[in-house]
């Protein structure tokens, strides 16, 4: 723990994500660690918070946030969510694991750390990186995935796209890895835009010109079972692989997992 100038203590990332182990979900630590893990945030910050802040920092408040940077909507208000640095490297998540055996929430703690896949940059990706990735006996798809996969860009990818390298949301591949599948998640937020529509329109055409398959999720898509059935068998027509049924067991896992991760973040 440490005190900060604001009369407040605060602890360490990791130990804040082992206090939790033991209060609560499994499926909810995993969203917490893959934010801490993370480039966002979300955070509603009460305006009084907000003006001591600029108050106490005068002219330095950008300096005070530490590379955070406030999302806007489509129509340019500030949101709950925020871009910033990872305040957990992966490599400290996987480190603290062998630091913590014997301590309470310590199985908890080392059951979610398995499960994070990469560093998300929203709680979308989060979303469809835990449906995908998690087991069929934890309500999800047991998919091969890895995160923010940088792809280095042909010439004439580059020339579509302006880019010479590309950061995919989310790389799914068959059990070989000889077929892949790129899932690119489109939230309101980021991607609602005019300019971001075209921008991603830009860098699918320049992916797909290499030869990925490219599909863009919604939330929609996602939170709606049904949906999210379709996309999946497009998906596992990219990589391959038959759509096997769910069991009703399954089906009662997956029901589960939603319920845990279509929620209000900012209230988790």
């Amino acid at each position: 723990m440490r005190q900060t100038e604001f009369g407040l203590d605060v602890a360490s990332p990791l130990f804040t994500l082992l206090t939790l182990a033991s209060s609560v979900s499994n499926e909810r630590l995993i969203m917490c660690m893959y934010e801490m893990c993370g480039t966002f945030a979300v955070c509603k910050i009460a305006p009084q918070v907000k003006s001591a802040l600029e108050q106490a920092y005068g002219g330095r408040w950008g300096d005070a946030r530490s590379g955070w940077e406030n999302v806007k909507d489509t129509s340019g208000n500030p949101t709950d969510l925020w871009k910033r640095p990872p305040l957990i490297e992966l490599s400290e998540l996987t480190e603290y694991v062998d630091k913590i055996p014997g301590l309470r929430g310590a199985k908890s703690f080392t059951r979610a750390a398995k499960c994070i896949t990469g560093v998300a940059a929203s709680p979308l990706e989060v979303q469809a990186s835990m449906l995908f990735g998690l087991t069929r006996l934890r309500g999800g798809e047991g998919l091969r995935l890895t995160n923010n996969v940088e792809i280095r860009l042909t010439r004439s990818a580059r020339l579509i796209s302006g880019l010479d390298r590309r950061y995919a949301d989310i790389l799914l591949a068959n059990k070989d890895g000889s077929r892949e599948c790129l899932v690119e998640c489109q939230g309101k937020a980021i991607h609602g835009s005019i300019e971001s529509k075209i921008s991603d329109s830009d860098r699918t055409t320049a992916l797909q010109a290499m030869g990925y398959p490219v599909v863009l999720m919604t939330y929609g898509q996602l939170a709606d079972s049904d949906a999210f059935r379709v996309v999946m068998e497009l998906i596992m027509s990219y990589l391959d692989m038959p759509l096997k049924d769910k069991t009703t067991r399954q089906l009662e896992l997956e029901r589960r997992l939603r319920e845990e991760i279509f929620i209000d973040w900012a209230g988790m």
